[in-house]
């Protein structure tokens, strides 16, 4: 196979995986939350679950949408009952936002859809292969963050 039949292939990859995952995962959140969470809000969620004290910028610069934004989605997840959302005692203009036992069951769903997705990609290689799908995996992420803005 040629380097350009290969570089043909591997964008025709990417981009099938990319389209598959943005839409297996808006239907699997959907899903698990009766159509009641977006994806955005979802991996809000996570972020919260993640990183204790995460704060509204932190999570809207991971995300890559404005703090104005995730401002609407972290007070639509306390409307859902997903989060509760609390001033900071020694600085006021903080939240101090944390997952309720529903926000938390969401993030064990969730994170079972993750699990399956990793089990299925290992599965595909031998053991001694996981250093290299990890380093093409990297480069992507690399390359992504490289890109952002």
């Amino acid at each position: 196979m040629t380097e350009q039949e290969i570089e043909f292939l591997l964008n025709q990859a990417l981009k099938d995986m990319f389209y598959s995952v943005l839409r297996l995962q808006e239907q699997s959140v959907s899903r698990l939350a009766n159509g009641n969470l977006s994806r955005t809000e979802m991996h809000a969620l996570e972020i919260v679950q993640d990183i204790p004290d995460a704060t509204l910028t932190q999570i809207a610069e991971i995300l890559g949408v404005t703090k104005a934004t995730i401002s609407v989605s972290v007070n639509r997840l306390v409307e859902k009952g997903f989060l509760t959302k609390a001033q900071a005692q020694n600085d006021r203009r903080k939240s101090i936002l944390m997952l309720t036992q529903t926000g938390e069951e969401m993030c064990r769903k969730h994170k079972q859809f993750h699990d399956m997705l990793i089990g299925s990609v290992m599965h595909e290689f031998h053991v001694e292969e996981y250093p290299e799908v990890l380093r093409s995996m990297q480069a992507l992420v690399n390359f992504f963050n490289h890109l952002r803005v």
